[in-house]
């Protein structure tokens, strides 16, 4: 089996496209000893290097050259297939079996059951039972819980407890898998409360529960917004001896932040810390940048400093969020601190980091500052865009220094072939209001030069700086004439 699997490997680096081990076998079991069971031991070598196609076409070309493959080969094929969803290869390796008298077992019969369910036909799942039954098979537990998972995941949730009903009838006791599995279904419909009514059943009738099962009711109340009784399970399950997983916190941690309960939220992430429960990176991400979101960033930066002595290092997205956050509440000082910080943390600010930065430093009017960042941003190998052209040029004619303004207007449509209106027409607007009509004239004629084309808002500006000029003018005109 080793040196099968060592064969097609070697042969699938070296001809992908002509793989014929089949054939080479063929060939050299005319001049030795050997044994058919080789074929089997191929299908299966197939299968477990994941090459389905030819672990299929290998079933096929064994057929054909009259040998009959195994029971076991069979079953190895059919898994194979059904991981792959290949629902028509399943059914012609079965008609194939019954052709050639491989008489299929259990684990055949409960795969295909799982391929029917696969393919959503109820008629054909509910006859292949009966034809299971006449050939003497009686369905287990598998059988039935892959039924009762399938009926949940459609909806048909009045079908999935009557198999229920039918397994202890015949004897056949539902086991974990099936109850979470109707749990699963309940929750999906909004009856929660009826799915931990089923889960203390279950609990009752010996059976005790997983992480998986605690997680379908605590999942299931957290999305009705009963967030206080998902707490009180994930309780029950540490005191059960059964360790949450990443997902069981999250759900509960983003329940709370749902609800605006985020200092809840933070309370139960310190208490599972001292049960002992290891948190996830997501959660404490979460957690992160919901404080930014609400306009908390010295919060945020508090949980950040003490979640990181338990290993937490932040990604550039969330420094971002919590920059954006110092920014937006006009923290510049701190948050030009914490991009130093990420420096120093080795960690490359990107686009977002300095469009927030440049965009604070130019609404308090320190626009040179803004465009120092812009060229540390742009030293790093990240380009400029439109917004930061827009915030460096609107900080320029806030502050009257419009020739920086025009200059760093043509470096953006020289250095990144960004010609952006908008900005262009906030520095005609400035002249326009001035009523520098000779300037904005000149203007005109550099930036066209350059590139830029004027818009109707343009236009527009000019005609207004026009007519105030000339307003101006008739008003000097009238007094010196007085």
């Amino acid at each position: 089996m080793n040196l099968l699997c060592e064969l097609i490997e070697m042969v699938k680096d070296v001809s992908p496209v002509n793989d014929d081990v089949f054939e080479s076998l063929v060939l050299c079991g005319e001049d030795c000893n050997w044994d058919p069971v080789v074929f089997d031991m191929l299908i299966k070598a197939y299968v477990k290097a994941n090459m389905i196609e030819e672990g299929f076409r290998t079933f096929r070309r064994s057929l054909e050259v009259g040998f009959v493959p195994s029971l076991i080969a069979c079953n190895c094929l059919l898994n194979g297939l059904v991981r792959l969803s290949c629902v028509d290869r399943c059914w012609e390796v079965y008609e194939e079996m019954g052709r050639i008298g491989i008489h299929p077992n259990g684990y055949t019969f409960n795969m295909l059951i799982n391929v029917l369910c696969k393919d959503e036909d109820v008629d054909k799942v509910n006859e292949f039972l009966e034809k299971m039954e006449e050939e003497g098979f009686d369905p287990d537990v598998v059988t039935y819980n892959t039924l009762i998972n399938s009926y949940c995941r459609k909806g048909r949730l009045e079908d999935a407890f009557y198999l229920y009903k039918i397994m202890y009838r015949r004897g056949v006791l539902p086991d974990l898998f099936s109850y979470t599995a109707l749990m699963n279904g309940l929750c999906k419909e909004g009856k929660v409360r009826e799915a931990h009514q089923l889960f203390h059943r279950m609990v009752h009738r010996g059976i005790g529960p997983d992480t998986m099962s605690y997680n379908t009711v605590i999942c299931g109340y957290c999305k009705e917004g009963k967030v206080q009784e998902s707490r009180s399970l994930l309780y029950e399950m540490i005191g059960n001896g059964v360790l949450p997983d990443s997902f069981t916190c999250r759900v509960i941690v983003e329940g709370f932040g749902k609800e605006g309960r985020l200092l809840s939220a933070l309370n139960l992430v310190s208490e599972l810390q001292r049960f002992g429960v290891p948190i996830s990176n997501d959660i404490y991400d979460y957690l992160v940048v919901k404080l930014c979101q609400e306009n908390r960033p010295f919060a945020a930066k508090s949980l950040l400093e003490r979640i990181s002595q338990y290993g937490y290092v932040p990604d550039i997205d969330v420094y971002n969020e919590l920059i954006e956050s110092l920014c937006k509440c006009n923290y510049v000082a701190e948050a030009l601190a914490l991009k130093n910080e990420i420096l120093n943390n080795n960690i490359k600010p990107n686009l977002v980091t300095y469009r927030a930065l440049i965009g604070c430093v130019c609404k308090i009017n320190r626009t040179m500052e803004g465009e120092s960042l812009m060229e540390e941003m742009v030293k790093s190998g990240v380009p400029a865009d439109q917004a930061i052209c827009r915030e460096l040029i609107n900080g320029y004619c806030r502050e009257m220094d419009i020739n920086r303004a025009e200059s760093l207007l043509g470096f953006f449509a020289k250095e990144f072939q960004i010609f952006d209106t908008e900005s262009y027409n906030a520095l005609v607007k400035v002249l326009s209001e001035n009523a520098d009509v000779a300037t904005l004239m000149e203007l005109q004629d550099r930036m066209q030069k350059v590139g830029f084309a004027p818009n109707s808002l343009t236009c527009r500006f000019v005609i207004h700086g026009l007519w105030k000029a000339t307003t101006l003018d008739k008003n000097k005109l009238n007094v010196e004439c007085m």
